[in-house]
Formats: structure tokens, sequence, C-alpha cells
């Protein structure tokens, strides 16, 4: 899908490389605590990410790592907050495709940011109630083009990630699907009692439900298959370009220096690869498609996240 890229989107961390190995020698730095700003509530699920990377990171680095919760106002004041800091290379922000959507619709500009470490990286599916009628995406899909409007995808919350990978799934098969916002409680009652016809979720807080079986997914929006569903098809094997998932990482300001960006990345590096993190990835199922990513290539790809960004939410009717 092509559409094209904002301007000023990614002027920011060209330049940088990534060196394999131990971090760059800084004796004073990081020299207090790291502060991670996000716009969720405290015990979310990006606060908990910076607390399980923060965990053996203090260790690491000898210096503690804490999120600072800043909510309300679709995220600008955590936005906010955060540039209004000291570019010193002790300030951070949780961003996500929250961020890319905002700075779509105009609201906050990408190039305030230099994105430091990509390291969640999970994959959603649609899910169907037991009883449901479609026993494949195929199925799914054949209902949704015989009577447009008429099938229904419960999602958490309106333009963002959800009704975005929804609304792609609908352009790439031509078909038009109903998406209903809920809150996530009300997203499964929902869709467990027939009130709608599927919902969209990631695995991890959906596998209860199903190995319930309250729920069967239909397809994964991934490169690949879930080990742990193998029976379930990708939408990509089916001629589907659909591979947005819902990633957590870590950003400094642009003007932060580039030597503690490349210090930063490479005890996060570290951080993550302990054994107290990837407990914490299992649990969450946070493990299939997560791969640390980060400077130059962690740009390039939010360039392609702005891209399809735009693109879907300008067919979706929310910009122009």
């Amino acid at each position: 899908m092509n559409a094209p890229i904002l301007k000023g989107a990614l002027g920011l961390a060209t330049g940088l490389a990534l060196a394999g190995g131990a971090a760059l020698a800084q004796d004073d730095y990081p020299e207090r605590t790291i502060e991670v700003v996000h716009q969720y509530g405290p015990g979310g699920g990006t606060d908990r990410f910076v607390r399980a990377v923060a965990e053996p990171f203090a260790e690491i680095a000898g210096e503690q790592m804490v999120p600072v919760s800043v909510q309300g106002g679709g995220g600008i004041p955590a936005v906010t907050n955060f540039l209004q800091r000291p570019a010193d290379g002790h300030s951070l922000m949780a961003i996500s495709p929250a961020q890319v959507i905002a700075h779509v619709q105009g609201r906050i500009d990408m190039a305030d940011f230099m994105p430091l470490a990509r390291v969640q990286f999970d994959q959603a599916l649609i899910w169907v109630p037991a009883d449901s009628p479609y026993e494949t995406i195929q199925e799914f899909i054949a209902a949704a083009e015989a009577d447009p409007g008429a099938v229904s995808v419960a999602i958490s919350g309106a333009a963002g990630f959800d009704e975005v990978t929804v609304g792609l799934f609908g352009l790439e098969t031509d078909t038009t699907l109903t998406t209903v916002p809920f809150s996530s409680s009300e997203m499964v009652s929902n869709t467990v009692g027939g009130q709608v016809d599927a919902m969209f979720e990631e695995f991890g807080p959906a596998r209860g439900l199903w190995e319930s079986g309250d729920l069967r997914p239909l397809v994964v929006f991934s490169e690949e298959r879930l080990p742990v569903l193998p029976d379930v098809p990708t939408a990509t094997e089916l001629g589907y370009d659909v591979t947005l998932g819902r990633w957590r990482a870590f950003a400094m300001q642009a003007e932060d220096e580039m030597e503690h960006a490349q210090t930063l990345y490479d005890m996060i590096g570290q951080a993550v690869e302990t054994e107290s993190y990837k407990e914490f990835e299992a649990q969450s199922a946070l493990q299939y498609r997560s791969e640390l990513i980060g400077l130059d290539e962690f740009s390039a790809f939010i360039d392609g996240e702005i891209e399809t960004y735009t693109a879907v939410l300008r067919e979706l009717g929310y910009i122009e």
C-alpha cells in the first residue's frame, strides 16, 4: 500500500549505526534515575513493560529506571511533559502505535523523538465465540462480502491500533467490516455473548478465553503462524498484506546525545536478555515476534508505520 510519508517524520536518527557488544564506555552516564514517561495508568500494559525492563536495567546501569504516568488528553499531556524535560539522556518516553497515529492526525510531530529501542512486537487475531457459524476466516470474509457492514468486530477504542488493523484487513479483503468500540471487559463479554460477530485482540490477553474454549481464532496478523496455534492461518499466506502489530518501545528526545542513545540501547539490550525479562515476556505471550531493534532500523520501521497508518486512516475518513 503506497501513501506519502509525512514530511519530517523521520530525520529522526539517521547516521546512527548499531554496534554489537558492550555499551560505549561512559563512566558517568547514566548518573541518576532514568524516568520513562507514558500516557497510561499504573499497572497497565505499558507500565508493566517499563517495570519489566527496569528491574534488570538497574543492575546493569547502576541507576534506577522508573515509569512516570501522565494520563488523559489523548496522550498529548504525556508528550508535552516529556518534551519539556531537559534533553540530557535521563528522560525517555514509552512509545507505541498511539504516537504514530497522533503524528498522522497532526497532533504531535515524530521528528521531536529519537527512536531508541523497540522491545515488544505483538500479533493480533480475529476471534469468534465458540458457537459462531464461521469455522474459517474464508467463511467470515464470504459473509462480509455477501452483506457489507453486517459483520461486526469488537475493538478496544476508536481510531486506534485496533480500528486501523481491522480497517486494513477490510481494505485488503475488499469487505466492509463494522467495528464496534468497547472497553476491554465489554469487548470480551459482548463477543462471548454473541452481541457482536467477532473481536480483535492479541494472543496474550485472549489466551485464557481460548484455553477455556470460549473463543476460537480465525486468522493471525503476522508474517508466520503462531507455534501455539499451528492450524490458524496468517493473513499474508491467504494473500492479504496485514501484519500490523502492537509494539512497545523507548524513545529519547531528538536533541539527546548520540553517545547516550547508544549506551542506553546497549543496556536495554542486555536487560531484555535476562532471565527475569524473558519470564515476563513468556507470561505475556510476547515471545513469538518480539525482536529488539533500535536507532536506524527502528527509525525505518516507524517510517513504514507512518505510511501505512496514513493510508488506512485516510480511507477510514479520519484524515483528509
